[in-house]
């Protein structure tokens, strides 16, 4: 693959990745949240508390329905992270479906009752199911990470 084709794939994977979220103790960190994520809150007391983000202020962060949990309650504070089923399934979707016009371009031909265009036609769809059911059945890794922790 030449340099420029990395170069591309580079761009393109870092386009579509979330924005990262270092576990810190720097509270302005946390203005990267955006209203409606979901996070766990877990305070001094021992007390867990999950909801939406509705804001998040110098001094405090509201979630649920005006929930605010003041800074120096603050333990840590974990964002959920949904699994990449749907991204999964339509890069196997993208693999099948060029799996199968590469086996559509093997087949038929003149000599063939099949020609090579049905082939494909055949081809992609039916490898093209068959990967976006195994790219959505691939271990999805979802779940709880760290972006806030008192210090």
């Amino acid at each position: 693959m030449c340099p420029g084709r990395w170069i591309l794939a580079f761009a393109i994977l870092s386009s579509v990745l979330p924005p990262s979220f270092a576990q810190t103790s720097d509270w302005a960190a946390l203005n990267q949240l955006l209203p409606g994520q979901k996070v766990k809150i877990e305070t001094a007391d021992g007390q867990s508390h999950v909801g939406k983000v509705q804001s998040v202020s110098d001094d405090a962060v509201r979630i649920g329905k005006n929930q605010q949990i003041q800074k120096q309650d603050i333990q840590h504070i974990r964002l959920w992270s949904p699994g990449h089923h749907g991204r999964n399934t339509l890069i196997g979707l993208g693999i099948g479906a060029g799996f199968g016009v590469a086996v559509g371009t093997g087949c038929g031909g003149s000599n063939s009752f099949v020609s090579r265009g049905e082939c494909m036609a055949v081809g992609a769809p039916l490898f093209g199911g068959l990967g976006a059911a195994l790219g959505a059945l691939f271990p999805s890794h979802g779940g709880w990470r760290e972006v806030y922790r008192s210090q």
